[in-house]
């Protein structure tokens, strides 16, 4: 059992990087072994439940990727597409699925990796029954918005050639490994090659993002950057944002990526073993927003009530 967490780099980490490092050292550090029951101490194992908590709009994105992720490993093999009722009937079944597994606590405690336990259930949150009838509204605008997009434009023509789906991926940058997960890679007839990124939420700016997955394929697949082309589609308003990546771009995204790493390497006191420095070290970073949904409120002195 190895005592501290491998280490590596991905987008998601350096997200909660920039929300709250007392979450971040929870969620990298503190959590680390507390799957094993009989072996960790006590907040080390309450601390790895804690970090398997989701909640309704986490299941919400996940539902409608493996929705995407459905539709086209149909179109991939040659069978006929899910039908949108079909579609809509089962993300709604599975919604529900999440909620009644989140109503047996002890269950999830005895198995909280392979059980879904809803933070807004298990928080007791007045928020949850607003939230389920907003996600219950954006099912129906997602599945709807699928098969109008322009990337469900270019899968219906025989010319384009699915690379990847859903499929985690690493490449090294600056001597660290580096996490990426394409929701969709395709190859155009014209020989380009489309990277798609699927998003339930808000338009927000995913370019970062892009640009390291943009870094991957030219390496991997070794294609020119003239010839990828970087997608966003905003299901939930039915949008789509399009973006072409330069040297420029991949050199500022590979030098972002090496600050992230450069600051989350000095909250460690050894990089060999990846052994993290005190917890104090750590500084909470409180506000309303960011402590409103962490799943780690429950143990921090420091939340914003």
């Amino acid at each position: 059992m190895a005592q501290y967490p491998q280490w590596s780099y991905s987008q998601s980490r350096a997200n909660m990087f920039d929300e709250c490092l007392r979450k971040y050292y929870y969620h990298y550090y503190g959590a680390h072994n507390g799957w094993k029951t009989d072996q960790a101490d006590d907040m080390t194992v309450r601390l790895y439940r804690l970090k398997q908590l989701s909640n309704l709009y986490l299941v919400f994105g996940d539902l409608v990727h493996r929705m995407c992720e459905s539709a086209v490993r149909s179109r991939d093999e040659g069978r006929e597409r899910p039908r949108v009722p079909f579609l809509e009937q089962t993300m709604r079944k599975l919604l529900n699925e999440a909620y009644v597994q989140s109503l047996d606590a002890e269950q999830w405690r005895q198995d909280p990796k392979n059980r879904v336990m809803l933070s807004e259930m298990y928080y007791g949150d007045d928020t949850l029954q607003e939230r389920i009838g907003t996600i219950k509204d954006r099912i129906t605008a997602c599945v709807n918005s699928l098969y109008d997009t322009l990337t469900w434009e270019d899968l219906a023509r025989a010319s384009t050639q699915i690379l990847e789906i859903e499929k985690w991926d690493t490449m090294m940058l600056h001597d660290t490994r580096v996490y990426v997960k394409m929701d969709l890679l395709y190859r155009r007839g014209n020989g380009n090659i489309v990277i798609v990124d699927w998003k339930t939420g808000k338009e927000e700016d995913f370019s970062d993002q892009l640009l390291l997955y943009a870094a991957f394929v030219r390496e991997h697949y070794r294609v020119p950057l003239e010839q990828i082309e970087l997608r966003v589609e905003y299901l939930l308003n039915g949008t789509h944002k399009q973006y072409a990546a330069t040297q420029e771009d991949l050199a500022r995204a590979e030098e972002k990526v090496g600050r992230y790493i450069e600051e989350m390497k000095s909250c460690v006191a050894d990089e060999y073993y990846n052994r993290p420095k005190d917890i104090s070290f750590f500084t909470p970073m409180p506000s309303r927003r960011a402590c409103r949904d962490c799943n780690f409120r429950e143990v921090c002195s420091e939340r914003v009530m």
